[in-house]
């Protein structure tokens, strides 16, 4: 296994909308010893296909290969549906200029109304996500769907708001595509507000589709996005796990938007990467 690290939530700037030059964040994230990257790209830009290769010599050029990228998505309304499925080709196209092998998708699109039939929510999502499976086929990548937790934006229906919060919806997608080109990238922060203590046992009924991570700790209560060691996830336990299912993919640390002040984040990602390597100590820190 080998560390990796999210660019998006470091190119945001504190107190603002504001992103910092991709070569600058790039810089520091090569200078603290990170050689993978989780990062997306500028697919809303009207560029976005020029600046996709532009960023990718910057990024070549820096040393920093693109492991995992993440499709938009659109729980809270932030597109008109549209404007979605533009973003949406795009962040693959993104992801395919940018190098990347799996693009991380939430399948928590469907809004119930009235009751919740798992089997529409099921055969929707796997309708919504058919066509990216097959650009993935066809580009060398891996859709990976992501572990979500009822995070209670939306009124309850039948006991739950938000689809793959739970274990055998997640590995209901998978499972039903039947595909390499379909895996889960589990989000360890998502899986302690989900499923608190038993977490644990979650990750190792997801394990067997395991390809990609988003590592990030929590207190159970709120998605925090930590440090891991700042919360309450057992990574010892957790680590084991991974070595014992063999997983060879990356550790890809994901935190907050725009938090660190710019005199910070040199120390910020020496002390990320530290933390990274305990945990890789704690797998094992067999290699890939």
């Amino acid at each position: 296994m080998e560390l990796s690290i999210n660019l998006d939530y470091l190119r945001r700037q504190r107190h603002t909308q504001a992103l910092r030059p991709l070569e600058t964040v790039a810089a520091w994230c090569a200078q603290a010893g990170f050689r993978h990257l989780d990062y997306s790209g500028e697919y809303a830009r009207d560029d976005w296909q020029a600046e996709a290769y532009r960023q990718r010599e910057a990024l070549d050029a820096a040393g920093l290969s693109v492991e995992q990228t993440h499709a938009p998505f659109n729980r809270y309304g932030s597109y008109e549906p549209a404007l979605f499925a533009e973003y949406y080709q795009r962040a693959f196209e993104t992801s395919r200029i940018l190098g990347a092998k799996y693009v991380v998708v939430h399948a928590d699109e469907y809004r119930p109304a009235g009751r919740c039939d798992e089997q529409q929510i099921l055969s929707y999502t796997c309708d919504f996500l058919a066509p990216w499976v097959d650009f993935a086929a066809k580009n060398g990548l891996v859709v990976a769907v992501e572990n979500l937790f009822e995070d209670k934006a939306f009124p309850e229906i039948d006991g739950k708001n938000r689809y793959t919060a739970r274990v055998e919806e997640l590995l209901a997608v998978i499972e039903r595509f039947h595909t390499p080109e379909v895996g889960c990238c589990w989000d360890f922060g998502h899986a302690r507000c989900a499923f608190g203590d038993g977490m644990l046992d979650a990750l190792r009924q997801a394990a067997p589709y395991l390809v990609c991570t988003h590592v990030h700790d929590n207190n159970h209560r709120e998605d925090q996005h930590l440090l891991p060691f700042l919360g309450e996830i057992d990574w010892e336990a957790h680590m084991a796990l991974l070595r014992e299912h063999g997983y060879r993919g990356k550790l890809s640390f994901e935190f907050v938007y725009g938090r660190i002040p710019d005199a910070m984040i040199p120390s910020c990602l020496e002390t990320a990467r530290r933390a990274g390597e305990t945990l890789l100590a704690m797998a094992g820190n067999f290699d890939a």
